[in-house]
């Protein structure tokens, strides 16, 4: 009779776990539900990626069927025009500049000539200038020196 007691008790406990497990495990569920909305989502994301492939599709046709033939189109028409005045301004060029040019100078430099001192009055006083401002740095760069090192006697070098 206990045996009996025993068996039905075991089968009771298995009936109230099934029970409990049905009420309140419900990883089965999460896991299904999970596994939907991963699929959802992966099949939106391909279909969005899908999309976004058609529009760069699209937009690559339409740049290699009209945008760039109109562009290349364009530079050919203008070309000869921007030869013609590449031409003309440099027979300009050689209008304003001398027929030579100092084979010393560099190609980069703007001017025709190097300034030439005692010719050009402007350069002398810019020199005339720069020699002015060297020799009132150097005097304040000594006095400054002279004072740093009147500080020093009187208050040491610590």
């Amino acid at each position: 009779s206990s045996g009996i007691n025993a068996e039905y008790g075991v089968g009771a406990l298995k009936a109230g776990l099934a029970v409990f497990s049905r009420l309140f495990d419900h990883r089965a569920i999460i896991q299904g539900e999970a596994r939907y909305f991963i699929e959802e989502f992966q099949n939106k994301r391909k279909g969005s990626e899908a999309v976004q492939l058609a529009e760069c599709q699209h937009m690559i046709e339409r740049h290699c069927g009209e945008t760039l033939p109109d562009a290349a189109a364009t530079a050919d028409s203008n070309i000869d025009r921007l030869d013609r005045k590449v031409l003309e301004l440099t027979e300009l060029c050689d209008l304003i500049l001398p027929d030579q040019i100092d084979a010393n100078m560099d190609s980069n430099t703007p001017y025709s000539r190097p300034p030439s001192p005692g010719h050009d009055s402007e350069w002398d006083e810019f020199m005339k200038s720069m020699e002015e401002e060297k020799q009132l740095i150097d005097q304040l760069f000594d006095n400054e020196i002279e004072q740093f090192r009147i500080y020093l006697e009187k208050h040491g070098p610590g």
